[in-house]
This record gives structure tokens, sequence and C-alpha cells, in this order.
């Protein structure tokens, strides 16, 4: 059963409940960030359901012929509670490193209290899940964004499963900062076991998950995983 979040204006204190929003019936949490893939070819409707999927792979591929294992490296010690940031609603994120660089959508839920996941077309931006903290506040700020489209298996997290620990994502905020975040790791989950406390669960101090799908099966042109990277704010600047 799909628990809905209780939503007020501190997002940081309940945010780890409003992760139970993303829980499906049974219990299995996936999101649905890739296509099918007849979709990509433009066979079909646009279409973002949360699917279950089969037994656990620690195989990763965003779309025909790509593979990426996942990135790991060891989380660097809490910042000083000075560092966080106001809040501030984010208005575009950048990935120098994988050519990202897209504005931002503000995804809420679905009446049945699944969390929204952006459109499907062609150049359609990522998200920013709006009951998360945003990008720079203490907390886990999270970001959606389809791996591929309804016309071609290249969507706005495409090259999302390149990401590596070290390397930096900026977002540009509605109060004119920049929050400067750095990957600590780019874990990849089967979507049957999906470790939603992990990733959904706030931390004590500012930092940003971005989420897309991966693991391509041409087989059944689904998508049977999910890539987070996980990154934290190392600084922030004027715009």
């Amino acid at each position: 059963m799909t628990t809905k979040p209780e939503i007020n204006g501190r997002r940081g204190r309940v945010f780890a409940s409003a992760a139970a929003a993303l829980l499906l019936a049974g219990g299995i949490t996936t999101i649905g960030l890739g296509l099918n893939a007849g979709q990509s070819r433009g066979d079909g409707p646009a279409s973002a359901a949360v699917a279950v999927s089969a037994p656990a792979t620690t195989s990763a591929s965003p779309a025909p012929g790509t593979a990426s294992p996942s990135s790991k490296a060891a989380t660097p010690p809490a910042l000083k509670p000075s560092i966080a940031m106001k809040a501030s609603t984010p208005l575009s994120v950048q990935a120098p490193a994988i050519g990202l660089s897209t504005p931002l959508l503000q995804l809420g839920q679905q009446a049945d209290g699944e969390v929204q996941v952006p459109p499907g077309e062609p150049g359609s931006p990522a998200g920013w899940y709006k009951y998360s903290p945003t990008p720079g506040e203490t907390g886990s700020s999270v970001i959606l964004g389809h791996v591929n489209n309804t016309q071609s298996p290249i969507g706005v997290f495409y090259r999302l499963h390149d990401m590596r620990p070290g390397q930096q994502i900026t977002v540009t905020r509605a109060d004119h900062t920049i929050a400067v975040f750095t990957v600590d790791r780019v874990d990849v989950y089967h979507k049957s076991s999906f470790p939603t406390v992990k990733v959904y669960r706030n931390a004590d101090r500012p930092e940003l998950r971005l989420i897309t799908c991966g693991g391509y099966d041409p087989a059944s042109g689904e998508y049977l995983d999910n890539t987070v990277v996980y990154a934290h704010l190392v600084s922030h600047h004027a715009a």
C-alpha cells in the first residue's frame, strides 16, 4: 500500500517519511525514468509508469549497446553546518563532465501519492521533487530525469551513469545563487531491490540525489535498474 507523505513547511524534518510516497503496492520502490523501447522509436505514447522488475542484477546500461558499472567512493566527513543554504527554488542543474545542462521543472505527487516524473517528449527537462529540500539546504534534495525519450534513446539523463566521484554538479537557484556539489558515488540498483531509505532519507548535511533508469534489457525493451548519483554541497556563490 502506498503511504502518502505528510507535507509541511519543514521539508528537512519530514522528508524521510515523504520517501514513502515513492512506494508501490507490495513495497517495491522504482521510478519509471526509462520509457519503453518501442516508445523510444516513436511507436507509442509516452509513459513513465513505475514498473516491477525481475531478480536482482548488478549490470547497468542506460540504452542499447551502452553499459557502465556502478562507481563508488568513501563518503567524506560531514561539512560544517554554516555551509548550508537557505531555501530557494532550483531553476537548473549542470554537470559539465557529462555535458548536462537542463532547466528544472517542479514535480509533486500523483493522485495516488506516487511521485510525479518529468514529461517524456524529446527535449524534456529534468525535475526537482518539490517536497524534498531545495538544493543547498540541509537534507537530501532529489532531482529526477529520463534516460531516454519517446523518439530516441537519448534523454536528459542519458549519460548520468558516466558520472564519477569528484566531479562537480551545480544548481542555479531562484535567489541568484549557485550551489556547488561534488559527486561522492554512483550506485545502480535493480528495481526489485531499490533501497528506499538509503536513497531518500534525510542527510544531516546538504546533499543531492540525481536519479534515472538504467539496465536496458533488449529482450523486454525495458529498463530494469535505477541509477543514483550521490553528491554533497562543497560551496556556493552568487550567480
